[in-house]
């Protein structure tokens, strides 16, 4: 044995197996109350929508890590993964034509619900259990901490041209930033969120928040005080969002096991062509426009650009 705990399983990733289930029993441990939940048989069928058993598309390849729960996938201008594994207490890189991942060098305890890189490849990391931001330089040496406060239970993060990071709170509800230099956070003016999954940014500085709970994404254009919402049909759950250089906008949509694209100044999503998608947690994608997976079967998945 190598030591990897494959098809270890998070508190997270049992609640979104369960996302939208029917409440059966609640518990109550330590005063803390906990919902648990039962798919009916209907939940079950309709969240099959889009999985395939097809074989992989030529333009699809599963890359060489070795998961147990991965939560989180990004990449930076070199081409380089990180995939966050809180499975396995870790965050893995893995450079481009490279067989193997590696660990980064934090050493302190550490749950990893999310990694994100900034223009400079420093390199951002949520550690759930801990509550708090972790940030390495491109060197990937000694981590800092970010002066967030009061995180319940942070999960997406992003990190915009000026260095302002944006971390999404599942519990709290909400969206934090801290701009470069900042002492202390700011909530962003996203009103009505129900168990936001994940957040980007693009080049304009307009931050999209998958609103998994309410099935939509938000976006809230710099200086705006109001969100407005993607036009994007289905939703089931979305997870997983981000944005690539050109501004086409990309969303995991859990329940129904496919990956959305919304082209820049379009109202016309499409599906991209993954094979075999078995509940996508999370999605990235690189400046050649490659679109990077991760998902239920504890895999990243890349499609290469599809135009």
């Amino acid at each position: 044995m190598d030591g990897v705990e494959y098809g270890a399983s998070s508190r997270r990733r049992r609640a979104l197996l369960v996302a939208g289930a029917t409440i059966v029993a609640v518990a109550v441990l330590a005063g803390v109350g906990f919902l648990i939940f039962k798919p009916s048989s209907a939940e079950l069928e309709a969240n099959k929508v889009g999985l395939s058993t097809a074989a992989a598309r030529p333009d699809q390849v599963q890359l060489p890590f070795r998961l147990g729960d991965p939560d989180g996938v990004a990449v930076d201008s070199m081409g380089t993964v990180y995939v966050a594994d809180p499975g396995n207490k870790r965050v893995l890189k893995l450079p481009v034509g490279a067989s193997t991942a590696t660990a980064l060098p934090i050493t302190a305890p550490l749950s990893p619900d999310g990694v994100a890189v900034d223009s400079h490849d420093a390199v951002y990391v949520i550690d759930g259990m801990g509550k708090r931001i972790l940030k390495l330089s491109a060197d990937l040496r000694t981590p800092t901490e970010l002066a967030f406060t009061g995180l319940a239970d942070p999960h997406g993060l992003a990190i915009d041209g000026r260095g302002t990071v944006y971390v999404v709170d599942h519990v709290n509800n909400n969206v934090l930033q801290l701009p470069a230099g900042a002492e202390a956070p700011s909530e962003l003016s996203f009103t009505g969120l129900n168990r936001p999954y994940d957040v980007a940014v693009d080049s304009a500085g307009t931050v999209y928040v998958s609103d998994s709970g309410n099935n939509r994404v938000a976006a809230l254009a710099e200086g705006a005080t109001t969100p407005v919402y993607l036009p994007l049909t289905g939703l089931n759950f979305p997870t997983g969002v981000t944005v690539d250089r050109d501004g086409n906008i990309y969303v995991g949509d859990l329940n129904n096991n496919r990956v959305l694209k919304l082209a820049a100044g379009s109202n016309i999503q499409t599906t991209l062509p993954f094979s075999g998608l078995s509940g996508p947690t999370d999605v990235a994608v690189d400046d050649q426009r490659a679109v990077y997976v991760i998902d239920f079967k504890d895999r990243v998945l890349k499609l290469m650009a599809t135009g």
